[in-house]
C-alpha cells in the first residue's frame, strides 16, 4: 500500500492543468483553463480546469474531480495505478507503507491464490492443445462449436482431464501447496482426508478480473448424462466473489467505454461467440442471477445496457427480472428479443458483425415498451391484465428520470385506457416506500458511523492523516433520492453548505453593529458559527445531499488541532470531500467549489473585496435568510392545516393553530427586519 506521506506529496506537487493537459488541449480563459471534455462528445470546450482549486468540472456532462480521478476515469486505472502514474510524471519516489504481520499474511495469501489459479489455467490450456485426449475431446468440441483457434487462445479456454487427481498431482510436483489449491477452490478436501480436483472431464472457461488476472473457472461437462451437472463453477474465495464478477469484462471494458453501451447475455458461450463475430462490448453475469455488484461493475464503463437473452420462457423471465435490478442501479435499459429458437451464441455464429449490429439497431426496444407488450398484451383476463399493468407500474417506479417516467405513464394510460392520476399515485407510493426503506438503511449506517466516531481518543493523540482508502472514490454509492430543487429553502441550504466547503475553516471577523446570531465574537470560524446557529434552533438541513456534506465536513473538521493553519485545514477537508466515495456528494461538492460567489447575498457578488474578508457580513446574513425560509415554510404549512381544520369543523384545533401562526409571523417579521438592516 502506498505510504500516506507519499500520497500527500503527490497531491501537493501535481498541477492539475499539467496532468489533464497530457490528454486534452487546454486554453486559458480568465482564472480557469478550458478544453473539450473527453468523457462525452464535446464540440465546444465545456470542461473547466481550476489551477487554484486543483479541480476539473465539465458543465455539459457533469464529470468532475481532481487530477487523480481524471486519470482513473480517462485511463481506466485503479486509484494506486493513477497515483503511481502521476508520481512518475513528477519524479516522486513512491514509498510503500510498512504492513503489519496480519496484512502481510493476507496479501501473501491473496498473491498465492492468484499464482495457483493462473498455474491451473495454463495447465488446463496445455492439456487442451498438447494432450492427445484433450485435443480429441476438448479442442474438437470448441472447434465444432465454431470457435476459431485465436478465439480459443484469447479467452484462455482449456480442458480438465477425466482423472480427478490430474491437477493436484501436477501441482504437487511443481511445488504448489495443497492449502492454496483448496483455498482457490481448485481442489476439494474429502472426508477421508484425500484431496482431489474440483474440475475433471470438462472443458474449462477461465474467469478474469477487470485487470485480466484469472480468478476462477467454469467447467462444462461434455457428457449427456442428466445426473452429471452441466456446469461446475469455482466457489467464492479470497480472490473471487461471484456476486461482483462479470464474465468477459476484461475483454469488453474498452469497447463498452468507447461505445458507451454494454450488451448483457446469459453465458460464457454467448460472450465468446459475440466477441468472435466482432461485437466486443458483451459480458455475462457469473452465476445464475444478476447481482447489484455485477451491475455496478458494468456501469463503471457505460450507463446503457441492452439485455440479449435466449428467446425461450426461461430467458424471457430472466430478462423481466433483471430489468428492475438494472433500473434500480440507474442504468438505461433496452431489451432485444432474438428470432424464435435463437440464442446469442447461435445467432452470432450465423451472422456477421454488421448483420448483428443492424439487427440490434432495428429490433432492440425500450425496457418498458418491451414489458408492456410482453405482459399486458398476453393477458386477456381482466384480473390478470390488472396484475400485469401493476407489474409494469412497479418497473416504471424504478426509472429515476421524472420526465421519462411521465412519458411512460402517458403511453401506458393511453394504450390501456388507464387514468394517469391513478398511475402517478401508485408510482409515487412505490417510490416513497423505497425511499423510506433506503432512509432506514442510511439511518442504521449513520448510527453505526456515529458510534464509531464517538469513541474516546486518548489525550494528546493526534488524528491520523487521511489514508489511501479515504481518498479513493468508490463510484457507485447513492444517498436515497438525490435532489436539487430551486425552492428558496433549498437555495439557502446550498448557500450554507457552500460556505462550509469553501471557507469552513476560515475565521469570521464581525462588524461592530453585527446582526442577530453573530454575538460579536472574535476567533470564531465559519464552521463553528454555522453549527452553533443551527444547533440553537434545533435545525437540520432537509436536502439529503447537503445534510450529508454537512456531516462529512464536520467528521474531518473535528479532528483538526487549534494551532493548525486555517488554509491548510481547508485544503485537507476539501481534498477529502472532492474525492469522496459517494458520487452524488462528490459531484455536488465540486459544483460548489467552482462557484465564484454565494447564491443569495446578491449585493456582495460583484464586490471587489476578496470573499474571505466579508464573511462577517455574508455568512450571518445567509443564516438569517435560511431561518427566514424555514419560518416561511412553517407558516405555509400551518395556513394549509388551518384551512383543513376549518373544513372539518375542528374549532379548538383551529384556535391553537392560529396562535402558532401569529407567533411564527412575529419571528418571520423579526428576521425580515434584520435582513433589511444589512
Amino acid at each position: 500500500m502506498i505510504d500516506r506521506d507519499t500520497i500527500n506529496r503527490i497531491l501537493d506537487t501535481l498541477k492539475i492543468e499539467e496532468v489533464i493537459g497530457d490528454f486534452v488541449s487546454l486554453r486559458r480563459k480568465g482564472s480557469n483553463w478550458w478544453g473539450l471534455c473527453p468523457f462525452h462528445p464535446d464540440r465546444n470546450p465545456s470542461m473547466a480546469v481550476s489551477s487554484a482549486k486543483n479541480l476539473f468540472k465539465c458543465f455539459s456532462c457533469g464529470k468532475g474531480g481532481n487530477a487523480i480521478s481524471f486519470v482513473m476515469e480517462h485511463e481506466r486505472m485503479s486509484y494506486p495505478e493513477a497515483l503511481r502514474y502521476i508520481a512518475a510524471k513528477y519524479n516522486i519516489e513512491v514509498v510503500e507503507k510498512e504492513l503489519t504481520p496480519e496484512e502481510i499474511a493476507r496479501n501473501q495469501l491473496y498473491d498465492n491464490l492468484l499464482v495457483v489459479t493462473e498455474y491451473a489455467q495454463k495447465f488446463y490450456q496445455e492439456l487442451l492443445w498438447n494432450n492427445d485426449f484433450g485435443r480429441t475431446v476438448g479442442l474438437s468440441y470448441f472447434r465444432q462449436r465454431g470457435y476459431k483457434d485465436d478465439t480459443i487462445r484469447k479467452f484462455g479456454l482449456g480442458f480438465a482431464s477425466h482423472h480427478p487427481d490430474t491437477l493436484i498431482e501436477a501441482a504437487r510436483k511443481g511445488g504448489y501447496k495443497e492449502e492454496y489449491l483448496i483455498g482457490a477452490t481448485l481442489c476439494v478436501a474429502r472426508d477421508n482426508g484425500q484431496v482431489s480436483d474440483r474440475f475433471y472431464d470438462r472443458v474449462m472457461f477461465p474467469i478474469h478480473s477487470i485487470s485480466g488476472r484469472v480468478i476462477a473457472f467454469g467447467g462444462r461437462t461434455l457428457k449427456r448424462d442428466k445426473n452429471v451437472p452441466k456446469y461446475v463453477n469455482s466457489e467464492n474465495s479470497d480472490i473471487y466473489k461471484k456476486s461482483d464478477a462479470v464474465y468477459g469484462i476484461f475483454f469488453a471494458k474498452s469497447s463498452i467505454a468507447k461505445d458507451k453501451k454494454c450488451y448483457l447475455v446469459e453465458g460464457y458461450t454467448d460472450v465468446i461467440s459475440m466477441h468472435q463475430a466482432g461485437i466486443t462490448n458483451v459480458v455475462a453475469p457469473c452465476g445464475t442471477a444478476l447481482t447489484d455488484g455485477q451491475i455496478r461493475l458494468m456501469k463503471r464503463f457505460a450507463p446503457d445496457v441492452t439485455i440479449i437473452y435466449d428467446n425461450d420462457e426461461a430467458g424471457i423471465n430472466a430478462s423481466l427480472k433483471n430489468i428492475n435490478l438494472l433500473l434500480d442501479e440507474g442504468m438505461n435499459v433496452r431489451v432485444l428479443l432474438l428470432p424464435e429458437g435463437e440464442d446469442p451464441d447461435s445467432f452470432a455464429m450465423a451472422h456477421t458483425g454488421d448483420e448483428i449490429r443492424d439487427f440490434i439497431k432495428n429490433n432492440e426496444e425500450d425496457c418498458i415498451s418491451y414489458k408492456c407488450r410482453l405482459l399486458v398484451d398476453s393477458e386477456r383476463d381482466p384480473v390478470r391484465k390488472s396484475r400485469a399493468i401493476r407489474d409494469v407500474i412497479e418497473t416504471i417506479a424504478y426509472v429515476s428520470d421524472p420526465v421519462l417516467r411521465n412519458l411512460y405513464v402517458d403511453e401506458l394510460s393511453k394504450k390501456y385506457d388507464q387514468k394517469p392520476e391513478l398511475l402517478f399515485k401508485e408510482i409515487a407510493s412505490l417510490r416513497r416506500k423505497r425511499r423510506e426503506e433506503k432512509k432506514r438503511l442510511e439511518q442504521r449506517k449513520a448510527v453505526e458511523a456515529s458510534a464509531a466516531h464517538l469513541r474516546p481518543v486518548p489525550e494528546g493523540q493526534q488524528p491520523p492523516p487521511l489514508s489511501e482508502e479515504d481518498y479513493e472514490p468508490a463510484g457507485d454509492l447513492s444517498i436515497g433520492d438525490v435532489y436539487s430543487s430551486n425552492t428558496p429553502l433549498d437555495v439557502s441550504e446550498r448557500e450554507l453548505v457552500y460556505y462550509l466547503v469553501k471557507f469552513g475553516c476560515y475565521p469570521i471577523h464581525f462588524a461592530e453593529d453585527m446582526l442577530y446570531g453573530a454575538r460579536k465574537r472574535e476567533g470564531v470560524k465559519v464552521a463553528d458559527y454555522i453549527r452553533s446557529a443551527l444547533y440553537e434552533d434545533e435545525l437540520e438541513l432537509a436536502n439529503p445531499i447537503y445534510r450529508t456534506i454537512y456531516e462529512e465536513f464536520y467528521s474531518q473538521y473535528d479532528t483538526f488541532g487549534e494551532d493548525e493553519n486555517h488554509q491548510e485545514q481547508q485544503k485537507r477537508v476539501v481534498r477529502f470531500l472532492s474525492v469522496h466515495k459517494n458520487d452524488a456528494l462528490r459531484e455536488t461538492v465540486l459544483g460548489l467549489l467552482l462557484e465564484s460567489h454565494p447564491l443569495t447575498v446578491k449585493e456582495y457578488r460583484q464586490s471587489i473585496a476578496p470573499e474571505e474578508t466579508i464573511l462577517g457580513f455574508t455568512v450571518p446574513k445567509s443564516m438569517i435568510l435560511y431561518k427566514l425560509r424555514i419560518t416561511e415554510q412553517a407558516c405555509m404549512e400551518i395556513t394549509q392545516e388551518i384551512a383543513n381544520t376549518e373544513a372539518n369543523g375542528d374549532i379548538e384545533r383551529q384556535k391553537a393553530l392560529v396562535m402558532q401562526l401569529q407567533i411564527l409571523n412575529q419571528v418571520k417579521n423579526r428576521f425580515s427586519r434584520e435582513l433589511n438592516r444589512l
